[in-house]
């Protein structure tokens, strides 16, 4: 059970439901109340295929590429940290290529990945797998999409009852947790 809420709380935190309320309600809030769930169901499949792909074939994928598990945990340490400055501080990391930018359907691009499924999601999914196996990281990663479906269908009383400020406070507190995360990652890498 130990496990289990460690891996839960880590994939929560970068996944961040709460703090993809904003990206969700910006662009589902055009669409009516079965849009908006088609919306969410339609970014959360995508972004669950993704993690459920890696999870069983990441090894494989390593493996493939003679990548260890010490330098996936490193590469994903500093993904995890990346992404934890990058929600602390606000940072933003890529040059969006604008031409190409509204050609893609939202709910994959960016809402399912990389905001619910993105790299340190997926190096999570890998290493728990690895770690604690395939029933525990499965039920972890489900449960987290569950939630984050969820919320997204009660995003906008969420951001009426909290505030769109409480909501960035929460997403920073979860960037400080992830960075953490992070770096233990590479310590335990490290140690080895």
């Amino acid at each position: 059970m130990l496990y289990f809420i460690q891996i839960f709380f880590a994939v929560f935190g970068v996944m961040d439901p709460l703090g993809n309320v904003p990206f969700f309600l910006a662009f589902a809030s055009p669409l009516d109340k079965a849009g908006k769930r088609k919306f969410a169901r339609s970014a959360i499949l995508y972004a669950g295929s993704i993690l459920i792909v890696f999870m069983f074939l990441g090894n494989g994928i390593l493996n493939l590429f003679q990548i260890s598990m010490d330098s996936f945990r490193i590469a994903g340490g500093i993904a995890l940290l990346l992404i934890g400055i990058k929600i602390l501080f606000g940072l933003d990391f890529k040059q969006e290529d604008r031409e190409h930018k509204h050609e893609e359907e939202p709910s994959i691009m960016p809402l399912a990945t990389p905001l619910i499924a993105g790299p340190g999601t997926i190096s999570l999914v890998i290493i728990f797998a690895k770690e604690y196996g395939y029933m525990l990281t499965l039920a972890g990663v489900l449960s987290n999409l569950l939630l984050n479906y969820i919320i997204f269908l009660l995003a906008p009383y969420i951001l009426k009852i909290f505030g769109k400020k409480e909501i960035m406070v929460f997403a920073n507190m979860m960037g400080l947790i992830l960075m953490a995360i992070g770096v233990e990652f590479i310590r335990v890498a490290l140690m080895h």
